[in-house]
């Protein structure tokens, strides 16, 4: 039988391979490990791991690829014998096939005529899959029960094969690889882009997709094949879904290879789940060998993850469930809302209400939903549930919510919680219309508080204080957690009014009943409301600290899920921000995103802002641009509390400055919140009076900025606002630089400096831009400084000597006599003179050199993305270069010609 030979060499790499470092303690060579299972489902790089990896990692293999005719014993030997002689060396040759074809005689004969010495090495086994014939499997499984020390078989495989790897596993001879390790992770996404777009995806964009795919290779290729603009890759992530018609058919194809009729009828009504156990099954199903037939799903490797190895959970992957959804219109409409009341009942039993409500839903069942929302409605509030209890609530409608005072209080905190304002007045308007009907009288503690709660969010804590002080004059009969609530309420009207000593003493009673109540919203509530009380006296270590404590309780209780998490890491992102540990903020900032993605875009302001300010710090302009279109964008779509509005704005006129559009600055004027200084008790009033005094700075009017400042200082100094009169300094000296008022801009930077000491503020001194340099080298030749002021303006000069400006950006010269002055340089690149660029070219590659997108660079140029990635794949074919990098490293060595550096 003749042998084709490539399936005995590992396959070519593709183009734009990712290599994969971090899954080498995988590969270990020694006398312990037998095999190396590689499992997971089709698409996932399997195969380009091991083609990539042994070669990095200098180790010696043979390899097998293998087919469906391969499933024969005599076939199969063959093969086998073929791939052991790529081992051997020529003195020693393997006995030939015998002719009756029994794998087990047969392979114990030729480990007999193995060497019992040899170099470690490897023996590959592609798309393993395909062996299923029992003699196949039973020698197999007995060759590695006495494969010699020095051999490691490796198995590539879509399937789990039956070959005792659970004796294996428990005797420490199995090394495995499944589908959570071979899923891209953040770095191995980047460097997928790097290699194969032309321009670099925003970090929202790359980790939306990162969670939307699994880390699913194949879908993240997909994403990097059809896009050619930033926009272009941002719209596909929002598409991507297993509903999508690419991965309906492939799915289709896959499931109708792997799976009879029958199991894939079982496999639909199982997608109604999103996540399930064999009791869940059981309780949910009717048929039999339910739990064999799941773990034959498992073991046929059909996108079924268990997230807890040592738990009898599973779950899909998440394209493929979105396929199953979308697949159910196969099974009758009355078969859907069976199955789906079936499993909300499943689930209440296993005393998971927010599954339960889920399926309640999706069944279309109002009074299944109406009896949950009721039964249920504070454990579903205390877990954070917001979008999903939006979700009942619009199945049931606006005229039944406002006739059942539980209904009608738990839609005002939710509409609250969701930052529709407007909808949670018309709550209180039915409440206050029907407070004196008994059974709404019953719960007027309730009520109380989410009217003083709405009041807080409108600014006006002394309305709110009352109302609190009433809910905790009555008991609580429907929120166990209304009196804590009422507690942090009253904490946080007295934050608002600047009073913050009692505002941190306050929220340290809510924390310890929080902490006995083993109420999470809230005890995380407490611990991010006191480092924002801390830091708005200046004790920025003291926060950090404060939020070390809710990342541990966070971790440790499992509840990265809820809401709350978001506000955690948004505060630890301002802190590090503030620190100028910037590559730590924008992580936080991207955590916070995450916990958020199913929630809805608008809840991310905050930590949107936390990104354009760490790319406006590095002086990224192409990704600050797309945060402030996003920011902006969210801005626009919602009614926010003045926090959060005046954190945007400051972002926003930063981002003004710094691209001068001092058109923009007047229109803000025009519509941003008046700045009313004798309410600025709280860091958001003083940072939206501090962002018009900015605004004025910039369009000339230093008088009047200098006169809202000072005002601001009143209250810094009665409250004790210490991280907010160090702003107010460096603002002022601002104020004076761009005055021509040098000598005053000196004493104000010297305050800031002195109050420095306390709050270790860094990026809102870096923020200053150049006046801060010219300043800080004054102070410095001027000897007034104590020891630790001048450690601390040294250490500022140091960074901000280093920090990119958006202006600064230098551009390739395009005039035609510099380019040929540059070509016939003797130290210019061969290939620029062999393969000359052209002069739209040479226009792009500047772009490119000055941080310029794609899309940027067309819209400069005025011609279509596409055109600008066809000119890109020329300069770069001509060049001999892959990756935008090294564009830019080319065009800053030709600047250096130009320039005579």
């Amino acid at each position: 039988m003749s042998l084709l030979q490539e399936k005995l060499k590992a396959p070519p790499l593709p183009l734009g391979v990712v290599a994969r470092p971090r899954l080498n303690d995988h590969f270990g060579l020694n006398d312990r490990v037998r095999l190396l299972m590689v499992q997971a489902p089709p698409g996932y790089g399997k195969t380009t791991l091991l083609a990539e990896r042994l070669p990095a990692l200098e180790q010696e293999a043979t390899w097998l690829g293998l087919d469906q005719r391969d499933n024969q014993p005599t076939r199969f030997l063959a093969y086998w014998q073929a791939a052991l002689d790529g081992l051997l060396s020529e003195k020693i040759r393997l006995s030939p096939v015998a002719d009756d074809g029994d794998c087990v005689e047969q392979l114990e004969r030729w480990l007999g005529e193995l060497p019992e010495q040899r170099s470690p090495c490897r023996l590959v086994v592609d798309n393993f899959e395909h062996l299923s014939h029992p003699d196949i499997l039973a020698g197999i499984a007995h060759w590695l029960r006495h494969q010699p020390p020095w051999l490691t078989l490796t198995l590539a495989s879509r399937s789990r094969p039956a070959l005792g790897l659970a004796s294996l596993r428990l005797r420490g001879e199995l090394e495995e690889i499944d589908l959570h390790a071979l899923a891209f992770d953040s770095e191995e996404a980047q460097t997928l882009c790097a290699e194969q777009l032309s321009f670099p995806p925003t970090r929202v964009s790359l980790e939306r997709a990162l969670r939307r795919s699994g880390g699913w290779v194949m879908a993240l290729s997909w994403l990097v094949e059809r896009t050619t603009t930033r926009a272009g890759f941002d719209a596909l992530v929002d598409r991507l879904s297993g509903a999508h018609p690419d991965f309906v058919a492939w799915f289709d194809e896959l499931l109708s290879a792997a799976l009879p009729l029958e199991e894939r009828e079982l496999m639909l009504q199982l997608g109604v789940l999103e996540r399930f156990s064999p009791e869940l099954m059981a309780r949910l199903l009717e048929g039999e060998r339910l739990t064999q037939r799941l773990e034959a799903f498992e073991q046929a490797g059909l996108f079924i993850e268990r997230p807890d190895p040592h738990a009898q959970w599973y779950r899909f992957q998440r394209l493929f469930g979105e396929y199953l959804r979308h697949r159910r219109h196969e099974l009758s409409l009355a078969t859907q809302r069976v199955l789906h009341q079936r499993a909300s009942q499943a689930w209440l039993a296993l005393n998971d209400p927010v599954m339960a409500l889920r399926q309640a839903i999706l069944a279309e069942a109002p009074d299944d939903v109406a009896s949950l929302l009721t039964a249920q409605g504070p454990a579903l509030l205390a877990s954070g549930a917001y979008a999903l209890l939006a979700k009942g609530f619009a199945l049931l409608g606006e005229p039944r919510l406002s006739t059942i005072p539980e209904h009608a209080l738990l839609y005002g905190w939710v509409s609250h919680a969701q930052f529709q304002f407007d909808i949670t007045a018309r709550v209180i308007g039915w409440i206050e219309a029907q407070l004196q009907a008994p059974e709404w009288q019953l719960l007027s503690a309730e009520f109380a508080t989410l009217r003083a709660q709405l009041a807080i969010n409108q600014g006006n804590a002394e309305r709110a204080a009352p109302l609190a002080e009433q809910a905790l004059a009555v008991p609580a009969r429907y929120l166990a957690s209304t009196p804590l609530t009422a507690t942090a309420i009253l904490s946080e009207a007295r934050f608002v009014l600047g009073y913050l000593e009692e505002s941190l003493q306050r929220v340290r009673e809510v924390e310890l009943q929080a902490r006995q109540r083993d109420d999470h919203q809230l005890l995380l509530w407490s611990f991010c409301h006191q480092s924002e009380t801390l830091v708005a006296q200046g004790r920025l270590q003291a926060a950090y600290d404060i939020q070390e404590r809710a990342f541990a309780h966070l971790e440790r209780a499992e509840l990265e899920h809820l809401p709350v998490a978001e506000f955690l890491y948004r505060i630890r992102s301002q802190v590090l921000w503030e620190w100028h540990r910037l590559d730590e903020a924008e992580q936080a900032a991207l955590k916070g995103i995450a916990v958020l993605d199913n929630q809805g875009e608008r809840w991310t302001l905050q930590c949107h802002i936390q990104l354009a300010k760490v790319a406006q710090s590095r002086g990224d302009q192409a990704q600050c641009a797309d945060h402030i279109r996003r920011l902006r964008k969210i801005l626009a779509e919602g009614d926010y509390h003045i926090d959060w509005v005046a954190n945007a704005h400051a972002t926003l006129l930063a981002w003004w400055h710094s691209t001068q559009d001092l058109d923009a600055v007047e229109r803000w004027r025009q519509e941003a919140p008046a700045p009313i200084t004798e309410e600025a008790t709280n860091h958001f009033s003083q940072c939206n009076v501090r962002n018009h005094a900015r605004a004025l700075t910039l369009l000339g009017r230093f008088d009047e900025a200098c006169t809202l400042l000072e005002a601001l200082e009143v209250h810094t100094q009665r409250l004790g606002l210490v991280t907010d009169a160090n702003r107010n300094q460096l603002c002022l000296a601002a104020v004076a630089w761009s005055a021509g008022r040098e000598e005053q801009a000196c004493q104000h930077m010297h305050q800031a400096l002195s109050l420095a000491s306390r709050t270790a503020l860094v990026g809102s001194f870096l923020r200053l831009g150049k006046p801060l340099g010219e300043l800080l080298n004054r102070l410095l030749d001027s000897g007034t400084l104590d020891a630790l002021e001048q450690a601390r303006a040294e250490r500022l000069l140091a960074l901000a000597g280093r920090q990119k400006d958006f202006g600064s950006a230098r551009r390739l010269m395009l005039d035609e006599t510099v380019i040929a002055d540059i070509v016939a340089r003797p130290d210019v690149p061969e290939l620029i003179r062999t393969s000359p660029l052209t002069r739209r070219e040479w226009q792009i590659l500047g772009l490119i050199h000055a941080g310029l997108s794609n899309e940027q660079i067309a819209e400069q140029l005025s011609v279509a993305p596409t055109t600008i990635k066809t000119h890109i794949r020329s300069l770069y074919q001509k060049q001999n270069i892959r990756r935008r990098d090294e564009a830019i490293a080319l065009a800053g060595q030709l600047l250096a010609h130009i320039q005579g550096e």
